[in-house]
């Protein structure tokens, strides 16, 4: 069942450059950005040494969610079935009520935008914010963390675009080939790892202007 929310007026995401534009303003700052700002360079080496691997496959896996999720007749093929199998099987979706899907949102105070993978409503009615990620085999699946900090940015920016939501859990859906994990999180807990993600990223981006002469 589906009860989508309205777009955020006056936001566009521009998927050839993965920027988005608020109102006709280019917004430079994104969760991930926030996130990634204090990664080392070696971590830095070996994600653009994968990409090959993970970004076709977070891809094709992100975009089959989002097709089951928005009740396509037919789904299309994937190259990952195994990953993309358990995850619609997976308990999560019975019965759901999906709220949003691939949802754009924006922080307008903080001139940032994101998008999260998912917003639905339980069988047993509670709501749920959700982020997919995919991993390469079951021993990560094992070692993946919770998107806390992530979630956290989504949350706020919720709020600011749907005030009527209410946000009762938080989840990262680890997809791997065979089997699938829900790890939920507090959304408060969420909220809390975000604020301290931004706050050392705008420290950051104050010495950084500062040592520039701005």
């Amino acid at each position: 069942m589906q009860s989508l929310l309205p777009p955020i007026e006056g936001l566009v995401f521009h998927p050839e450059t993965h920027r988005y534009q608020f109102n006709g303003v280019w917004l430079n700052a994104s969760p991930t950005k926030v996130l990634s700002h204090d990664m080392s360079n070696e971590a830095k080496q070996r994600i653009e040494e994968t990409r090959h691997e993970w970004e076709p496959r977070g891809t094709q896996v992100h975009a089959y969610l989002e097709q089951f999720l928005l009740g396509a007749a037919e789904l299309n093929a994937c190259e990952y079935a195994d990953w993309t199998s358990p995850l619609r099987d997976c308990w999560l979706w019975k019965d759901c009520t999906v709220y949003g899907v691939e949802m754009r949102l924006v922080d307008r105070k903080r001139r940032m935008a994101g998008s999260c993978d998912f917003l639905i409503k339980t069988a047993r009615g509670t709501m749920v914010l959700g982020d997919l990620k995919t991993v390469s085999s079951i021993e990560a699946l094992k070692r993946r963390k919770p998107a806390e900090a992530q979630l956290g940015a989504y949350l706020r920016m919720l709020n600011q675009s749907y005030r009527e939501i209410h946000v009762e859990r938080c989840v990262t859906v680890v997809a791997a080939p065979g089997e699938t994990k829900v790890i939920a999180s507090d959304p408060d807990v969420c909220s809390h790892e975000w604020e301290d993600a931004y706050e050392k990223w705008k420290a950051a981006q104050d010495v950084e202007h500062a040592c520039l002469g701005f």
